[in-house]
């Protein structure tokens, strides 16, 4: 086990740090409070802040407050006391402690964790000795909790006592922590599962990441730490932390925590008729339960996710009975009036009787859908007998089946909903719903388009037949044959119609991405935005797992409009929002577009991230659609950042799963890098150029163009250079024409040609085809014997490539190391001149000649690749003032 089990770093504290040890040489330190909820890392820093205070030879000490000392007077402090004193008189007391502690010209550090629990003597000895200069007091305090009257005047103290407050960890900042205690990249998943059970709490964090890797929960999968899909376990240090957190409440509150636990929210109404207002105000002041105000509607929740799986693992079974009987019938006296009512009586009585009237469980389904909480509508509708189920509800359960992976599950419900259908619209939804799971559990669209088919020839209505040829077309546009599909879909109407619209919602979805394929980007872009309006507007769509699929085909177009940042904050928003939810399809679909987003950016570790990510979904719910260009994604990444022994262990993996035909050529990326980074570039190219004539008997202008590129980045440019001449014409996107003209200059080595596509290529956010195109910039200079360009593009080539975190390519490596570094000498000089200072400035301030300063100021320009002064400004990031010295 690694050594952070013990000490986590301050991660979001170094600003606290940095001020105490500022204030301690400057010899002000006289008091610093640290307040915050428990487990916020207060012991910990102040910990942190009595190190930095021995480090600088200062005296120290540390007591602990409780409960249980404050119940002896001096309890707390009695160890740092000397060995004698007789406290009984004040006044001699005083004097002889004061004394014991004192340092010459420094007062003594004292460290009082928990100081809100002191006692009034331990409080009142220790405010004297900060009076007097005895002591300096670092205290910890737990918000909310009330001292006595005696400490509430030590912690008043005025300008004695520097207050801090800490509050639990941000999300960025649990990243931060995560990725340097577990020494790697941490999925989206991982993280979003450690932070929602944390809540950002460092020491849960800790203990939930200690328990899950015991229990190989979370995993190194592919270079990444990730977590399975179920859920954390707690350690038992963990669950007695919490357990007596809680038995601190009074005794009256328990029904009031268990009903919440089992329940989760109660109105103020119902939480009122289980504890008093006064308890109600103990219980959020302690930080257990949280009070949200909605509107006229006020709820009560317990403050943490934790404090539930606590509390009903101290619940007995025939409580819990009770509790859900109790809180179903209490709902029930007033009428199912809120939206939710419905899916709280049912799982209320689910779970206290095990049944429920039918329709009910469909109706609470139907919301548990609505809300994405797909796992809870099959407990449901499961619960509806065999002869009880109607086509909807066999619908609706295919549905969440194949929203959480369960492919095979749902095809088989889904067709005993086909052979039961007896109207034109019932037998649409069933066709549609089993399409489109057909469509996930296979590469190959055949079977899909085959249901679609057989159902269109039993319908008796016209229009209804259309909706099931248009989802044919959806199925062969994005299976692979995006030119015929998109000819059907040229029927499906660019504006969301009243009827059908779930329909419309997953064809648009296929025919925004057939039309990216093919290179019709603006339209593919107005299209997309449309189509997410229409789908956030009405939530969940029946056929598609969350309105966040909406963002894919929008930021595939956004990628080919050289959008790739807004492309990748798009791609990033989206992946959040699934993860609350359990929907794999979803999941693993927008995984694979913040990963590409994430690639074509020239960021390899944060898109192997994702590609991780989506393989291992893939894994778990045996997800095949987009496996293969996760995989292959996945191998690439590891292959550009140097870890060729993972791309190689993904191989046998790879060749083993179907291409899905979307993005036709894109999956032959890893294998080509792969082959790439074990210096195999000829191979590399021909198979990529296998992959570009795929793509290009499909009509996947884009993959062929990005495929292209690739060949003329691993060596060949001139072989590639007049088809992506004529690809450039073929679309409306931007990103495909400025790799043309990056690849034009690169076949014609043209310096020129080559900055100003590392400019315009980094303007699009492809921070890594910018940076190699300074570097053949560079190269091309370099043959021309032209060394102050040389460096200058150079200069270019390494900044950018700091930003590829760590990328390694072919044309990369043409570059010298680094840009040889300026003098202590040179650097000063380089400042003064670039302030705007003229060479007689320079010598008079120097005591050098005029001569000496212009030599140097030539060697300068030399390094950086510059020719003035102006150009040297904008080389150290100054500012040229107007004056001149």
């Amino acid at each position: 086990m690694q050594s952070w089990e013990g000490r986590w770093p301050l991660v979001g504290r170094q600003s606290h740090l940095d001020s105490f040890r500022r204030e301690l040489l400057a010899g002000r330190i006289r008091g610093w409070l640290i307040c915050g909820p428990a487990g916020a890392g207060k012991t910990r820093l102040t910990e942190e802040f009595l190190g930095l205070a021995a480090a600088s030879k200062r005296r120290t000490a540390k007591a602990v407050a409780s409960r249980a000392a404050a119940q002896v007077p001096l309890g707390a402090i009695a160890h740092i006391l000397p060995a004698g004193v007789d406290m009984s008189d004040p006044v001699q007391g005083f004097h002889a402690v004061a004394q014991s502690l004192s340092e010459p010209a420094r007062p003594t550090i004292v460290l009082v964790d928990d100081l809100h629990m002191l006692d009034s003597s331990s409080a009142a000895l220790l405010g004297q000795l900060l009076d007097s200069g005895t002591i300096s007091l670092i205290g910890t305090a737990r918000t909310g909790e009330q001292p006595s009257d005696v400490v509430d005047g030590l912690l008043q103290r005025g300008d004695h006592i520097s207050r801090t407050d800490l509050d639990h960890m941000a999300r960025d900042q649990v990243e931060e922590l995560l990725q340097r205690v577990l020494d790697g990249p941490v999925s989206r998943r991982a993280l979003h599962t450690l932070y929602g059970a944390s809540d950002g709490n460092p020491l849960f964090l800790r203990e939930l990441v200690l328990g899950a890797i015991a229990r190989e929960k979370l995993t190194l999968q592919d270079g990444v730490w990730d977590t399975s899909e179920e859920p954390l376990p707690v350690t038992p240090h963990l669950r007695d932390l919490i357990a007596g957190r809680i038995a601190s409440s009074p005794p009256a509150v328990r029904p009031l925590l268990e009903s919440l636990a089992f329940c989760h929210t109660l109105s103020l109404a119902d939480a009122t008729a289980l504890a008093d207002r006064s308890d109600l105000e103990h219980l959020e002041r302690s930080g257990i339960i949280e009070i949200s105000v909605q509107g006229a509607r006020v709820t009560v929740a317990l403050a943490h996710p934790l404090y539930a799986e606590v509390i009903a693992a101290e619940t007995s079974a025939l409580r819990r009975y009770d509790l859900a009987l109790r809180q179903a019938e209490r709902i029930e006296s007033h009428g199912l009036r809120r939206r939710d009512d419905a899916l709280h009586v049912a799982s209320w009585r689910l779970a206290a009787t095990g049944t429920a009237a039918p329709e009910l469980l469909r109706q609470a389904a139907a919301i548990a859908m609505n809300s994405n909480d797909h796992e809870h509508a099959i407990e449901l509708l499961s619960a509806i007998k065999t002869d009880q189920h109607t086509t909807e509800s066999r619908v609706l359960l295919g549905r969440a089946f194949m929203h959480t992976g369960q492919l095979e599950r749902a095809e088989a419900v889904l067709a005993e909903a086909d052979a039961q259908a007896g109207n034109d619209h019932e037998k649409i939804i069933t066709a549609t719903t089993r399409c489109t799971n057909l469509f996930w559990a296979d590469p190959d669209p055949a079977r899909a388009v085959a249901v679609c088919a057989a159902a269109r020839a039993t319908l008796s209505d016209r229009s209804a037949a259309q909706q099931l040829r248009l989802m044919e077309g959806a199925m062969l546009t994005v299976g692979g044959s995006p030119v015929p599909g998109l000819q059907i879909l040229d029927d499906l109407p660019d504006d969301p119609p009243q009827e059908d619209l779930d329909v419309w919602l997953a064809t648009i979805t296929a025919k925004t991405s057939g039309l990216t394929f093919v290179g019709s980007v603006e339209r593919a872009r107005t299209l997309s935005e449309r189509a997410k309006a229409a789908h956030e507007a009405v939530g969940e769509g029946k056929l598609l797992p969350h309105p966040a699929m909406q963002v894919a085909p929008l930021a595939l177009a956004l990628m080919e409009m050289g959008e790739i940042d807004q492309a990748r904050r798009l791609c990033l928003s989206a992946a959040d929002s699934l993860q609350a939810t359990h929907s794999p399809v979803a999941r693993q679909f927008l995984a694979f577009e913040s990963a590409r987003a994430e690639w074509l950016a020239g960021r390899p570790v944060s898109a192997r991230r994702w590609y991780a990510e989506g393989v291992a979904t893939a894994r778990t719910y045996h997800l095949d659609r987009v496996t293969r260009l996760h995989m292959s994604g996945l191998m690439a990444c590891a292959a550009v950042t140097g870890d060729i022994d993972t791309a190689a262990s993904l191989v046998t993996d790879y060749e083993d799963i179907a291409a899905s035909g979307g993005l036709t050529g894109e999956e032959s990326l890893g294998m080509a890098w792969l082959h790439a980074a074990r210096g195999e570039l000829s191979r590399a190219r021909d198979l990529l150029r296998h992959a570009a004539d795929r793509a290009r008997r499909t009509g996947h202008v884009v993959s062929e163009a990005l495929v292209l590129t690739d060949i003329a980045r691993l060596g060949d440019p001139k072989a590639v250079q007049e088809r992506l001449t004529v690809l450039s014409t073929q679309g409306d996107g931007a990103f495909t024409p400025a790799r043309a003209r990056f690849v034009t200059a690169l076949a014609d080595m043209d310096p020129q040609g080559l900055m100003a596509s590392s400019e315009e290529l980094e303007h699009m956010g492809a921070l890594l085809l910018a940076a190699e195109s300074a570097a053949a910039a560079a190269d091309a200079w370099r043959r021309r014997g032209d060394a102050r360009k040389v460096t200058a593009a150079t200069a270019d080539v390494t900044r950018l490539a700091d930003l590829c975190e760590g990328a390694r390519t072919p044309i990369l490596s043409t570059i010298a190391d680094a840009v040889e570094p300026l003098t202590k000498r040179e650097q000063e000089i380089a400042l003064l001149a670039a302030s705007g200072k003229t060479s007689k400035a320079i010598s008079q301030h120097l005591t050098l000649s005029v001569r000496t300063v212009d030599n140097h100021l030539q060697r300068i320009y030399l390094k950086l690749g510059v020719r003035s002064r102006g150009d040297l400004a904008l080389a150290l990031k100054h500012e040229e003032p107007s004056d001149r010295a």
